[in-house]
């Protein structure tokens, strides 16, 4: 000790020395095992690019496509020959701009429950005046049973939304009334809607994941708002608005109905059409004042001729006594098929194509 303090700088000197060698070894034994790293990083890059240059076969079968300058320019005009696709497509499904329905976007709880009721009152008066029928016992709401028949109630969010339902019910409505075939019957049962603002589905993995309404209570459905097991939704490319139609009627109301809808020029589609047999109520109460199944616009005389070339010989024509023909009973007209009512329950979609958010900055604010 006495010779390390004698020697006090000379010792401390050969210490510092000591330190920075061994610091110097840790400092390229890291440096060495990052080269290495690089090199081994380096070699797998050569090795891709040399397998790209070398090309890679996609499909069995066919030739092999490497990364030459040839094959990035197709590559490049595929890029925008698909965006050109996707483009047309939000197009096609998007519609006629001039003919889309979108709600109002300044709507609030208290105007959007009186568009409600207005609107409601509106499709009922449009039903009476043109001899359209309605369940008796308990109106049709058009889908909004849940705000027509509890006072005071109203919509708690998405009000732009349920007024875009709003409209697309209205046309609806009024595509079916104009539908009807002149004289015959038609009894609208429902017009259900899809519930869009009653539910908020909670993420997978918490405490009491499910459907539940806006004050985090249970949200049931009403009688005429329901859950599309199918639909043209597909989360990101299409967002749809889901529609269901139960009326009773004849064939003809049903295919024009579906015509009108299609040919309307408005992004709208048919989803399901299902067919059954009314109850026996529903045609009791559409037999009053309404045209009878076995009803025809054909004349009866002409029914004779059709039936004979329909089994492949024409009946002989009628004897003439003094340049008239002479009616006979057999020329009155057999009825083959009698016209029976239908009910019919037919879902509709309505489209649109989501909005694109602007990109965001890395701070987090929307571009510009």
């Amino acid at each position: 000790m006495q010779n390390f303090k004698k020697n006090l700088g000379f010792n401390l000197a050969l210490i510092a020395i000591a330190l920075l060698f061994a610091g110097g070894c840790v400092l390229a034994f890291m440096a060495y095992q990052a080269s290495a790293a690089t090199s081994l990083a380096l070699d797998r890059a050569r090795k891709d690019q040399s397998g790209l240059l070398r090309g890679h076969i996609f499909v069995p079968g066919t030739p092999e496509v490497s990364l030459d300058d040839e094959n990035v320019r197709r590559a490049a005009d595929d890029v925008k020959e698909l965006e050109a696709h996707v483009a047309s497509l939000r197009t096609v499904i998007a519609g006629n701009p001039e003919l889309a329905i979108k709600g109002r976007a300044s709507a609030n709880s208290a105007e959007l429950s009186a568009l409600l009721r207005e609107s409601v009152d509106g499709w009922r008066k449009l039903a009476l005046d043109q001899g359209i029928k309605l369940t008796p016992s308990d109106p049709t709401a058009f889908g909004f049973h849940r705000y027509i028949h509890n006072q005071g109630t109203a919509p708690k969010r998405d009000f732009q939304k349920v007024d875009q339902q709003r409209l697309v019910i209205d046309f609806i409505v009024r595509q079916l009334a104009e539908a009807r075939v002149p004289g015959s019957p038609l009894l609208i049962e429902s017009v259900d809607r899809e519930p869009v603002e009653t539910f908020v589905l909670i993420p997978e993995g918490k405490p009491g994941a499910g459907s539940y309404g806006p004050d985090g209570e249970v949200s049931r459905n009403e009688v005429d708002e329901f859950t599309p097991a199918r639909t043209f939704d597909r989360p990101g490319l299409v967002e749809t608005l889901s529609f269901r139609v139960r009326f009773v009627g004849y064939t003809p109301t049903l295919r024009t109905f579906v015509n009108k809808i299609r040919n309307s020029g408005r992004p709208v589609a048919i989803t399901t059409i299902d067919v059954g047999l009314p109850a026996k109520e529903t045609e009791k109460l559409l037999a009053t004042g309404s045209v009878t199944s076995g009803s025809s616009a054909l004349p009866a005389a002409a029914a004779p001729s059709l039936l004979g070339g329909f089994f492949g010989a024409e009946e002989p024509a009628p004897p003439t006594t003094g340049g008239k023909a002479s009616v006979t009973s057999e020329d009155k007209r057999v009825l083959v098929v009698p016209r029976k009512l239908s009910s019919f329950v037919v879902q509709i979609d309505y489209l649109s194509i989501p909005e694109e958010k602007p990109a965001a900055t890395a701070e987090g604010e929307p571009k510009k």
